[in-house]
């Protein structure tokens, strides 16, 4: 039985009743996993409980109900869970159109050998859940801009996604992020009325912002910088250039943490 400080919740998207996936459900139950297993849209939406990670076991079934995928591509993206995929190549090649490479842990092709399933999901998630990753939300009410950041950060990072200032600062207080990257402009309730609210909260005041924006001339990075974020972002950067400035800030900010601790400790 694997040693995990809590039960882990996977969710089995399944069309299939035959006797492998018994097999298969069975085997996560006796290694104490939680197993929820969902048919449709409607069964989806019932899971309460934090998500894992997912199994998606193709059939053709499974793979013509787009709904049902499009639905937890959505959900893996928002609350950052890996999806592992099990079919045949044909099966496995053609769920790619709906579910990118990005969320996927690993897939499993037919035919296949249950304990091996089992033990490589407990060994990714051991490694890829057992340390702590620091967690960034992305705001912006461009869904192409936040799925571009979840792909170019997603992968050292826990990456939870914001379309709007409003859902932005409910996300705050349901998961402390330690950083919040911000798209200057939004409709409705903008970049900066996002960072006053969170400045004005003093549980909140103390997260670091960095400005994501479109533009580029001198007085708009003046305005931008006038609000005193951590920094700025141009959405015209490459991805390894986002992804090195990110590491760099926290390479820094951690550093800082670290020596105002000494020096509060006197050392």
């Amino acid at each position: 039985m694997y040693d995990f400080d809590e039960k882990r919740n996977i969710v089995i998207a399944c069309r299939s009743k035959g006797y492998l996936v018994s097999n298969l459900i069975d085997q996560f139950d006796k290694e104490a996993y939680n197993l929820i297993r969902v048919t449709n849209v409607a069964t989806m939406n019932t899971i309460t409980d934090h998500i894992d990670a997912c199994l998606l076991y193709l059939d053709e079934e499974l793979l013509e109900d787009s709904q049902l995928l499009i639905f937890i591509r959505d959900k893996a993206t928002e609350e950052d869970f890996p999806l592992f995929v099990l079919g045949d190549p044909q099966e496995i090649s053609s769920v790619k159109d709906i579910i990118t490479a990005n969320l996927v842990g690993q897939t499993f092709e037919r035919p296949i050998n249950i304990k091996d399933v089992v033990n490589d999901i407990h060994k990714y998630l051991l490694e890829h859940t057992g340390v702590q990753r620091k967690i960034i939300l992305a705001v912006d009410d461009s869904g192409v801009m936040l799925n571009s950041i979840k792909n170019w950060l997603g992968d050292k990072y826990q990456v939870l996604l914001a379309d709007s200032g409003l859902t932005a600062v409910k996300s705050i207080t349901i998961t402390r992020p330690d950083l919040i990257i911000l798209d200057y402009e939004m409709p409705v309730v903008d970049g900066k009325q996002v960072l006053e609210m969170i400045r004005s909260e003093r549980d909140f005041a103390d997260i670091p912002v960095i400005f994501l924006t479109g533009r580029q001339d001198k007085e708009s990075i003046i305005d931008v910088m006038a609000l005193k974020p951590e920094g700025y972002l141009l959405k015209t950067m490459k991805p390894y250039a986002v992804r090195q400035y990110i590491d760099e800030f926290f390479i820094k900010r951690d550093a800082q943490l670290k020596g105002n601790l000494l020096r509060k400790s006197g050392k």
